[in-house]
């Protein structure tokens, strides 16, 4: 479970008073290398990396550098789109560019000197994590919500135990025998669980919160773990995402503490994943009530939650071999 936080938008861990009731709920283009007049910048909100140099393609690269570097025309990387105009000297005559890239220039001598952006999200993996671009699950509240403030409401369906279990799984694609590093964007509404054994990914400056006379990670995310063996602990919501290979728990909402309090999430984790490997978003509960958006919370850019529910969406920024 070799993971990391590679970067953050501002997450926003607004939380309000617990009630008095205990809730028991296209990089660059086959054309060749960044060219010398090439740049990159950190990918900011999910969007891919910018630039002269134009958004990382992870997967399109693997054909189309070889073919750019001294080749005399490059074919186009795994999911190209538009092709790179033609390069000059040993650059070759260009290469097809990234998913979503635009034209590369005329090159220098190493490569064009650059395409355009990928487009929003997970585009730029040319269909490596194509697959999880977009996974969300959503707990709407049954009925009609309360929205004062630390209601709950019940869970829309129920498991034979009495609590709930929302799963949504795909497989990823990829090279046989290669596993890649996926730089995800989190984003959602939660209720805080509490995991123990994991190794919390704390990051600064600063690490936590103060709210309402509380502290709270500001990032709540650890690796490995089981909800805490409390009586109470595990009543509320472990959102999580689970790899079967390398196998993997990654935990989205690990507050270390619990109680009537309603979060909202935005930020971004890596994660290694095997080519070809099941990866599941789910959000498990062990009883029937979950704590409501009484906040009214919503995300730009992405859809607010069902009837006052919570959700988690996950995005690709980015997957490249490991």
């Amino acid at each position: 479970m070799n993971t990391n936080i590679i970067a953050l938008t501002t997450a926003t861990l607004l939380t309000l008073a617990c009630g008095s009731e205990s809730n028991t709920p296209g990089g660059t283009g086959a054309g060749g290398a960044l060219g010398a007049a090439g740049s990159t910048s950190q990918p900011t909100a999910g969007q891919p990396a910018a630039g002269a140099g134009g958004a990382v393609n992870v997967t399109g690269g693997a054909s189309g550098n070889a073919a750019g570097s001294s080749s005399l025309s490059g074919s186009a990387g795994t999911g190209g789109g538009s092709s790179g105009a033609s390069g000059a000297a040993s650059g070759g005559a260009g290469g097809g560019g990234g998913l979503g890239g635009g034209n590369g220039v005329a090159g220098a001598s190493q490569a064009g000197a650059g395409g355009n952006s990928g487009i929003a999200g997970g585009a730029a993996t040319s269909g490596v994590a194509q697959a999880l671009d977009g996974v969300r699950v959503d707990d709407a509240c049954a009925g009609t919500a309360d929205t004062s403030v630390g209601a709950v409401c019940g869970h829309v369906m129920l498991t034979s135990s009495g609590g709930s279990k929302y799963v949504k799984s795909v497989t990823i694609a990829g090279t046989a025998g290669t596993t890649y590093d996926v730089t995800l964007r989190i984003r959602g509404i939660v209720e805080p669980t509490k995991i123990t054994g994991g190794m919390p990914v704390e990051m600064t400056p600063p690490s936590t919160i103060q709210y309402m006379g509380k502290t709270w990670r500001k990032v709540p995310y650890t690796i490995g773990g089981a909800a805490s063996a409390s009586t109470t602990d595990p009543d509320y919501t472990q959102w999580h995402i689970g790899v079967a290979s390398p196998k993997g728990d990654y935990y989205l909402n690990d507050y270390q503490q619990t109680g009537h309090y309603i979060f909202k999430l935005d930020y971004q984790v890596t994660i290694q994943m095997a080519a070809n490997t099941m990866v599941t978003l789910d959000g498990t509960d062990r009883n029937e009530r979950q704590i409501v958006n009484f906040e009214k919370y919503t995300i730009d850019g992405i859809a607010g939650s069902m009837n006052y529910g919570q959700f988690i969406q996950i995005n690709v920024v980015s997957a490249q071999p490991h």
